[in-house]
């Protein structure tokens, strides 16, 4: 699979989560599009992405750098707010377990997040 191709992917997913409770807050905008140039996604994939948001499907990548980045992102997008929600963090739970990543692992990222945000 190409870069790109796992690019758009870990860009989907991201945007999965970020509208997973129904609201994309200012922030999760602001990071999706710094993502988006990160990527350096096509404006028209990223439309076609964002306009079918609630019907995207969470892609698992194929090597453990990609998961465990698609985590950080995931849990970034949880605390954009400064927090993490019970919700929040059992949908980031969801996600270490389709990563095959741990849940001490995800504590961990999430801690980690927290000092790197302060």
């Amino acid at each position: 699979m190409s870069r790109k191709q796992i690019n758009i992917e870990h860009f989907q997913n991201i945007v999965a989560v970020a509208f997973a409770d129904g609201i994309l807050a200012d922030e999760e905008a602001a990071f999706l599009e710094r993502r988006a140039e990160d990527y350096e996604l096509d404006m028209g994939v990223v439309k076609r992405i964002m306009d079918d948001a609630e019907n995207l499907k969470f892609v698992i990548p194929m090597n453990e750098e990609d998961r465990e980045e698609q985590l950080s992102d995931a849990v970034y997008m949880a605390m954009i707010d400064g927090q993490v929600h019970e919700t929040e963090y059992n949908l980031c739970l969801k996600i270490a377990e389709k990563l095959d990543l741990t849940s001490n692992y995800l504590d961990q990222v999430i801690e980690l997040t927290r000092k790197l945000s302060s």
